[in-house]
């Protein structure tokens, strides 16, 4: 039958103090050592050959051991790599906070790390879950399982586990020695049996991890392995024929671009061809039209002389006919001493300059022809 405890109670006593006052005696309120643990707690499944998850606990889910003789193997891992474990953590889960002696039923156990008590050593022990990782249902890889445990002996799935969750737990551990009559007490202490206990000790860190097992057989009791593997099989031919499928039509697809292919390729060398034509013919009416502009360029000079020179000739020609309208008809008339006159009609035949030398009077009448 475990021991029952009653819960504890906790008194420091310094060294600084009892050296201070040595004749005043301290009375330490005794403590009742033996708590049990949680009954959850003891009924954890914990395996030494998984110590070495206790910083990767999320890997641990999903591996397939063997356990033989109290050796655990690690054989294989079947999880689905687009669904991980699920973890969670967490910082206030204390399970167990108690100080316990070398009776404590669990003493030694691996539920709390190995730890053993001395004879005269009291220790404190507080035991705390921080994280834990599992693996739902819909998780399990059971197509995968099926194939893999086909062949195993009979034997060996009685011995093999699946490992559906794992919890990992802190184990805080601190020594308390029994002070003798004449030792001066220092750090923590307290009273139980009759005896007194210090420490000055800091709390000692242990780390373990406890799983939830399931048998091979009985993972795959509820599972209908034949099923699942014709249906499997069924799944593979549907996709290979699919692949068949797929592939046909892809060929088909390709065989319909090459066409497309070959058709742009005709397309791309007439329109080569036309452009090439309607570059050189180009290159013709640019000439052809180099020449025209020339042409024109010429005729415009031409034109600009031709207007020029008929401004000109036309100017002349209204000169000389307005002369030829506008002529002028002098009479001079010569007057001698008795009144006679003389008309000469072209002033060519005697200037006025020299008839007035004669002693001549002159008048010149000058008359427009209308």
């Amino acid at each position: 039958m475990p021991y029952r405890f009653i819960p504890l109670f906790i008194f420091c006593a310094f060294a600084a103090a009892l050296s201070a006052q040595p004749s005043r005696k301290i009375k330490l309120n005794p403590v009742t050592l033996g708590f049990d643990l949680p009954q959850s707690y003891k009924e954890r499944t914990f395996i030494k050959g998984l110590a070495g998850f206790v910083n990767n606990i999320d890997q641990l889910e999903g591996a397939m051991i063997l356990i033989e003789d109290n050796k655990t193997s690690v054989l294989t891992r079947f999880v689905r790599q687009d669904k991980p474990p699920v973890v969670s953590t967490t910082t206030s889960d204390v399970i167990y906070s108690a100080k316990i002696d070398s009776k404590f039923k669990f003493n030694g156990a691996y539920c709390i790390a190995s730890t053993k008590v001395e004879k005269d050593n009291i220790y404190e022990l507080i035991i705390k879950d921080v994280a834990v990782a599992f693996l739902p249902e819909d998780y399990i890889p059971y197509l995968e399982i099926c194939k893999s445990s086909s062949n195993v002996p009979l034997e060996t799935k009685k011995k093999t586990y699946y490992i559906r969750s794992a919890k990992l737990t802190t184990v805080y551990t601190r020594a308390y020695q029994k002070a003798g009559a004449s030792s001066e007490i220092s750090g923590m202490a307290f009273s139980a049996g009759g005896e007194v206990y210090s420490s000055t000790d800091q709390f000692k860190v242990d780390y373990i991890v406890s799983v939830d097992l399931v048998g091979m057989e009985k993972l795959l009791s509820l599972q209908n392995c034949n099923q699942l593997l014709n249906s499997e099989e069924l799944a593979r031919r549907e996709k290979a024929e699919k692949a068949r499928f797929d592939a046909a039509r892809a060929e088909e697809e390709r065989r319909s671009k090459e066409n497309e292919l070959r058709e742009a390729k005709a397309q791309v060398e007439d329109l080569k061809k036309i452009l090439t034509h309607n570059i050189e013919r180009s290159e013709n009416l640019q000439q052809q039209l180099r020449e025209a502009q020339e042409h024109e360029k010429q005729a415009l000079t031409q034109l600009n002389q031709a207007i020029n020179q008929a401004e000109e000739l036309g100017s002349k020609a209204q000169r000389e006919q307005n002369d030829a309208e506008n002529r002028e008809i002098v009479i001079v008339t010569f007057k001698n001493k008795d009144g006679k006159a003389l008309e000469i009609k072209s002033l060519e035949e005697l200037s006025p300059e020299k008839l007035q030398e004669l002693g001549f009077d002159v008048e010149i009448l000058r008359e427009k022809r209308r």
